[in-house]
C-alpha cells in the first residue's frame, strides 16, 4: 500500500511528484514574501502597513527544498515598518535606513543625531515576544514594541543613560530633544492610528502623569539636597501642597513637584511636571536645567523613573 507520508512506499514517479510539489510550495512561499515586501514598502494605508510588518516579523522564507541565500532578518522588517510609518506622517526624512555592503542587514540613524547614534531592533526570545529598539554601540534599549499585543514601552534607564549622560558633552540639548521627539511621534502614531497601549514614561508631557521613582520610601536627604542646589541657582523650593515633598517653580510656568503619592499605607514617591500647554516632560526639564539634571543623576539610585517591570525588569 502506498503512503504519501512514507517515502519508502512511493514509486519513483511518486517521489518525483512529491519533490516537485515541495519545490512549488517553497516558491509559493517566496512569492508570498515578495507580495508582503511590496505591501510594506509601497502601501499608503496604515492598516495594510502594520499587517505586512506583523506577518514579516515572523515569516520563515526557507523550506526544506528551497532556500534563499540573501535574506534580511526578521528584526529588520521592524525598521522598515518604523521608517514607513514615519513616512506616512510626513516624517520620512527624520530617519535614514542604511544597508551594509555585501550583507543583508539594516540599521537606522535619527537624522538630527547623524552618526552619533546607530539603531536597530533586537528580537526578544522570551515569552513576551516583541522587539527592543537599541543603540548598537552602547546596547541601550530605548523602547519595546510588540505588534501582536499592540504594546509600546519607553525605557527611562536607557533614555537617561544615552541622551542625558553619554551624549551630554558632545550633542547640544536641542539636537537631543529633536531626536527623541522622533521616537515620541512614532509612539504617538501607533497609539492614534492603531490604538496601541503606550507608556511614554519620562517623555510624557501630560500634566496628569505621575512619574514613579525607584525608591518607594525616598530618603529625606534627597529632597534636602534639591533645596540647596535650587537656592544656588536662585530658585525657591517650597513645601509640597499635600504637606509632604517639595515644589519648585521654573521658567515659563513650569512647576515640578516631588511628593509621596500614598498618604496612607505603602509609600509611593512620584515626580510631576505641570505647564499650561502640557508640552514639558521630565526629560525636557533634565535637558534644560543643569542643576535639576545634576540632582537627578547624583541620586539616580533613588530617583530613577520606573519603567514597566514586566518588560524592563
Amino acid at each position: 500500500m502506498i503512503n504519501e507520508n512514507d517515502p519508502s512506499t512511493l514509486t519513483t514517479s511518486g517521489r518525483l511528484l512529491n519533490y516537485n510539489d515541495a519545490i512549488k510550495d517553497g516558491l509559493e512561499t517566496g512569492l508570498r514574501f515578495t507580495k508582503l515586501m511590496d505591501q510594506l514598502i509601497k502601501t499608503t494605508e496604515p492598516d495594510e502597513l502594520v499587517a505586512a510588518a506583523t506577518e514579516l516579523a515572523d515569516f520563515k522564507l526557507d523550506s526544506d527544498y528551497v532556500t534563499f541565500p540573501h535574506q534580511y532578518s526578521n528584526a529588520d522588517y521592524y525598521l522598515l515598518f518604523m521608517s514607513r510609518m514615519l513616512e506616512l506622517h510626513d516624517q520620512g526624512k527624520n530617519v535614514i535606513l542604511q544597508s551594509r555592503d555585501h550583507h543583508e542587514e539594516l540599521t537606522q540613524q535619527l537624522t538630527p543625531l547623524g552618526d552619533r547614534g546607530t539603531f536597530n531592533f533586537r528580537v526578544e526570545t522570551s515569552e513576551n515576544g516583541g522587539v527592543y529598539y537599541r543603540e548598537r554601540a552602547t546596547g541601550q534599549s530605548l523602547f519595546y514594541l510588540n505588534l501582536e499585543r499592540k504594546m509600546f514601552r519607553f525605557n527611562s534607564h536607557a533614555l537617561t543613560q544615552l541622551f542625558i549622560i553619554d551624549l551630554h558633552d558632545t550633542v547640544p540639548a536641542e539636537t537631543v530633544k529633536t531626536s527623541v521627539q522622533i521616537l515620541v511621534d512614532f509612539a504617538r502614531y501607533l497609539k492614534e492610528d492603531y490604538g496601541y497601549s503606550v507608556d511614554f514614561n519620562l517623555l510624557d508631557a501630560a500634566n496628569r502623569q505621575n512619574y514613579a521613582v525607584r525608591a518607594a520610601d525616598l530618603p529625606a536627604g534627597v529632597v534636602d539636597r534639591l533645596f540647596v542646589m535650587a537656592a544656588k541657582e536662585d530658585y525657591m523650593l517650597t513645601n509640597g501642597v499635600n504637606g509632604n515633598g517639595a515644589e519648585i517653580a521654573l521658567e515659563h510656568g513650569v512647576v515640578v513637584d516631588i511628593f509621596n503619592n500614598q498618604l496612607e499605607g505603602q509609600p509611593e514617591w512620584v515626580l510631576t511636571v505641570h505647564d499650561d500647554d502640557q508640552k514639558v516632560s521630565w526629560f525636557d526639564v533634565l535637558l534644560k536645567y543643569p542643576f535639576m539634571r545634576d540632582w537627578y543623576l547624583e541620586n539616580l539610585t533613588d530617583l530613577e523613573i520606573k519603567s514597566d517591570p514586566l518588560i524592563f525588569g
